[in-house]
């Protein structure tokens, strides 16, 4: 035979090659390329945060020294709130000449209002691009401001409208709002151009509201969105503050543009990682082709034997000798594994068979016995008319006892059969047993184990049945859960003596042995034939009851397990 190769010494010379490949360009890489790149994208970022924040910081300024211009006209403004209407219409036109003077050669500014609540007198300077809609809705909010309680006097804020974003500030009074205007997207116009890479610079009012962005917008970086939407751990984060508690600037850098800052000795790096991928690659395909695929079959194989294919086989032509040997081994245990276990199983059907017909051979002569012993007593009392009605009806239950071996009836059967038995019994035992049986029709075709409720009865007549006292016996049958299945549970009560504390040992699995076996026969028999018909020892319980008499318990699950042809 051809020496096969050692899969496990080639595996481990493939993976030491590979995890040192792999050790030694990854930690070149991660060392000598993540801090520098991630510093030159923090400093990048700060340098372009500087130039837009000092931008904005002067056009602001700007702004805000024109408002302080048009409020120092002191005179112009008073004059507005005149009862005169020709000096209110002079201090007009004197204030709209001074704003359009103050934004003769300022681009910043789109639109100047000042309005007087007193005389409802509205003044604005525009710049060319403001269309009159706009205008028109700008000055209404001017003149609302003085009544809106959540406009700020010497406050810059966001006005979202017609689909713009305008920064604002207003300065207000009682009576009088002085506002300035400007477009996000007019507003350093000049860095439009810039090339700001995988950056977002965003302009955000006190409670983080996106007013402008420069550069990248993404998902979570839209106008009009919160900073706090933002997924922090996607990005580097720089910010600073250009009007104190009102406006701030903020970058954003996408951790992903670290992609972006490669260099020569990067793309080597990059070059030798592929290489190494795919030599990983190949040592995957062969792990599959040599490991897993042959271990994968045998596992079927293995499998289908274990759900009872005793005659499959672990099957493939192996190329390692690991695996033809596991193989060879694998098929000559599983050939003796089965051939055990065939004997094994044998031998349990043959003697659980023979156990069955014992106890089979026991309960009936058992019954005779009793009944030979009843007519025997009759027969000396000379009732010989009572004979013939006890012949009668031992007859019957002659017929249901020999109709077939070890098997299962319906309870409606089994039922019919204990009435006869009781009508029988009364002869033996006249005026002496009070009975009742509860069944509900629905479950009248529940399968038990022939001569069950039978053996109990016989029982009580033998044990607990007296000439001087009337015993009254109670069977219930009901459907329960038990032991998390649903079971046919029969209770047989009565008001006798009970039963000693061996038997109730014994019947309830609490010792294995009895003192004397030969003394219930009947019980000792139907507990072992419910133990070989459903597998079970706790389908039978017996206790006794305060302050007298006993309680019969015997769950029926709806399949036996075992039970023998009729």
């Amino acid at each position: 035979m051809q020496k096969k190769k050692s899969f496990v010494n080639q595996i481990f010379g493939f993976l030491f090659i590979l995890t040192g490949s792999l050790l030694a360009i990854l930690g070149i890489f991660l060392i000598s390329s993540y801090h520098i790149l991630e510093d030159e994208i923090n400093n990048s970022s700060e340098s372009f945060l500087e130039i837009y924040s000092n931008e904005a910081s002067n056009k602001i300024r700007e702004m805000d020294g024109l408002l302080m211009n048009i409020r120092s006209r002191n005179v112009d403004l008073a004059k507005i709130k005149s009862h005169n209407s020709n000096e209110r219409v002079l201090a007009s036109i004197s204030m709209y000449n001074y704003m359009q003077d103050l934004m003769f050669d300022k681009d910043t500014v789109d639109l100047l209002v000042v309005y007087d609540k007193t005389h409802d007198v509205c003044i604005d300077a525009i710049r060319s691009g403001l269309n009159y809609e706009t205008k028109n809705k700008l000055r209404q909010f001017t003149g609302n401001a003085i009544e809106n309680q959540f406009i700020n006097s010497f406050e810059w804020n966001f006005l979202h409208l017609n689909g713009e974003v305008f920064l604002y500030k207003m300065l207000l009074s009682d009576s009088r709002s002085i506002a300035i205007y400007v477009r996000t997207n007019q507003l350093l116009g000049k860095l439009l151009s810039e090339e700001n890479g995988n950056r977002s610079i965003l302009l955000t009012n006190n409670i983080g509201s996106i007013g402008r962005i420069w550069g990248t917008t993404t998902d979570d970086i839209i106008i009009g969105s919160n900073i706090s939407d933002i997924k922090s751990e996607d990005y580097y984060l720089l910010n600073k503050e250009i009007v104190q508690d009102q406006l701030s600037i903020y970058c954003y850098t996408k951790k992903s543009s670290l992609l972006q800052q490669t260099n020569t000795g990067m793309i080597i790096v990059t070059i030798a990682v592929c290489l190494t991928m795919l030599f990983m690659i190949f040592v995957l395909r062969y792990t599959r082709r040599e490991i897993a695929k042959p271990m994968e079959n045998m596992v079927r194989d293995i499998e289908r034997i274990k759900n009872g294919e005793y005659d499959n086989r672990v099957s493939g032509n192996f190329s390692t000798k690991e695996f033809q040997m596991l193989q060879e081994a694998t098929n000559q245990m599983v050939d003796e594994i089965v051939g055990l276990k065939i004997q094994t199983y044998e031998k349990r059907i043959e003697l659980q068979d023979m156990e069955l017909k014992a106890i089979k051979l026991q309960i009936k002569p058992h019954f005779f016995l009793n009944a030979l012993t009843t007519i025997s007593s009759l027969s000396s009392q000379k009732r010989f008319d009572e004979i013939n009605r006890y012949i009668a009806s031992l007859s019957k239950n002659i017929r249901y006892m020999f109709h077939a071996g070890f098997h299962t009836v319906s309870i409606k059967e089994e039922i019919n059969h204990v009435n006869n038995y009781f009508e029988m019994q009364e002869l033996k035992y006249p005026d002496c047993i009070f009975y009742l049986i509860d069944m509900p029709k629905h479950l009248e075709q529940w399968q038990i184990p022939q001569m069950l409720i039978h053996t109990f009865i016989e029982n009580e007549f033998k044990h607990a049945v007296s000439m001087d006292k009337i015993l009254t016996i109670l069977i219930k049958v009901s459907l329960q859960t038990y032991q998390n299945e649903e079971m046919l549970l029969i209770e047989i009560e009565d008001d006798g003596k009970g039963y000693p504390q061996d038997v109730l040992d014994y019947m309830s699995g609490t010792v294995s042995k009895v003192k004397d076996k030969g003394n219930r026969v009947g019980l000792w028999s139907i507990k072992r034939m419910m133990e070989l018909m459903y597998e079970r020892n706790d389908l039978i319980i017996l206790e006794n009851i305060s302050p007298f008499g006993c309680l019969n318990k015997i769950y029926v699950p709806r399949r036996p397990k075992h039970k023998l042809d009729k």
